[in-house]
């Protein structure tokens, strides 16, 4: 299956309130990605005031649709949103060309966990810190390494502890994995998700809990692909998984996946956007698209561009529909203070964008 998605993916790839289109003229304006064509499944993240992005890929030559040949990046770039004299700052590269890892933002920089590049599954975890000499800059410390190498998973912070799970892991194993920032001495596995293997979730910490949301299993014996329309809950207290609730689906009952989408946090609210369209998805990975199906304009793969908003204490849904910026796969949704940040990704399988839009949250979730 590994070998499969890694070629395949990425280029394969209730209530409803009015439209963002104030909320989103009011955003901070943020410069292109400076890789050409952008990037898909970077790292992304605050520290500070101060917006990083590394590795990612793209096809820089030519599409996949064409036989084109996908490239990883090192590359870190950094940018502070709303200095308007500021551009997109190079910094000192990645060890390793990597994409499809894990972040997670802290007090102390941002960590880079796992993914992948054309050679090898990582279990490398970086941090990457501004320096405190020069706040033009940035550094990179090594943090405890994986025990397993693990690719396309999701992660997620409560307090001062880090986790990541889904993805794929080593025998499609189903691991949750912490550690501590107070001692962080080596990665502590914790109880499997229950359920199918989830790759490509989305994983988002709040005060108290994770919550694992959607991510899809293939199976490469029989060719199906199953996807997960749910979203479990883990409680660090008891160590124990439970299914929090169903993802509602599109208003025809088509069901969301979530699978290449992005989540944040926000107070009691839960917020999920873009990602792949279900139904187009799993026929790809099953194999029963024709040799069309990478050649169709960005808007035949209706890609997600609803923001769909969870309440975590009322166990309410809100649906924001057709978003501007935000029908991708493989991008990385931030939240900074009121605004949301929808950094890169893919329009279509195989084509990224450099484009970032920005939204306020302001009337957001009144």
């Amino acid at each position: 299956m590994k070998t499969f998605f890694r070629l395949c993916f990425f280029s394969f790839l209730s209530v409803c309130v009015p439209s963002l289109s104030s909320a989103q003229k009011s955003g901070t304006h943020i410069p292109d990605y400076p890789i050409r064509q952008g990037v898909s499944a970077p790292f992304a993240g605050f520290v500070d005031s101060v917006l990083i992005v590394a590795g990612g890929c793209n096809f820089p030559d030519k599409p996949a649709a064409e036989g084109g040949k996908k490239v990883y990046y090192s590359q870190i770039y950094s940018l502070t949103p709303g200095n308007t004299s500021k551009q997109w700052q190079e910094q000192t590269p990645l060890p390793i060309p990597v994409a499809y890892g894990a972040s997670i933002e802290t007090k102390d920089g941002l960590v880079c966990i796992g993914g992948m590049n054309n050679d090898s599954t990582s279990t490398a975890v970086f941090r990457i810190e501004i320096s405190h000499s020069n706040p033009e800059t940035v550094l990179i410390s090594n943090l405890p390494s994986l025990s397993v190498g693990i690719d396309n998973a999701a992660a997620a912070r409560i307090g001062n502890i880090l986790y990541i799970t889904g993805g794929n892991q080593p025998q499609q194993k189903k691991a949750l994995y912490m550690l501590s920032m107070e001692q962080p001495e080596s990665w502590k596995k914790l109880p499997d998700y229950p359920g199918k293997q989830r790759v490509q979730p989305t994983l988002v910490g709040t005060d108290n809990f994770l919550y694992l949301a959607g991510g899809f299993a293939f199976d490469s014996t029989t060719k199906t692909c199953t996807l997960s329309t749910d979203i479990l809950r883990y409680d660090p207290s008891t160590q124990k998984w439970s299914v929090e609730t169903s993802i509602p689906p599109y208003p025809d009952n088509t069901p969301r996946c979530l699978v290449g989408s992005s989540g944040v946090a926000y107070g009691n609210y839960l917020i999920f956007t873009g990602g792949v369209y279900a139904p187009l998805f799993k026929e790809a990975m099953e194999g029963k698209q024709d040799d069309q199906y990478l050649k169709h304009e960005p808007t035949w793969y209706q890609f997600h561009d609803d923001l769909i908003i969870y309440h975590t204490t009322d166990k309410s849904w809100k649906i924001i529909p057709h978003v501007a910026g935000m029908a991708k796969a493989g991008g990385v949704l931030l939240r900074k203070g009121n605004t949301l940040y929808m950094i890169c990704g893919e329009i279509k399988p195989g084509i990224r964008t450099a484009e970032i839009p920005v939204i306020s949250l302001s009337d957001l979730l009144k």
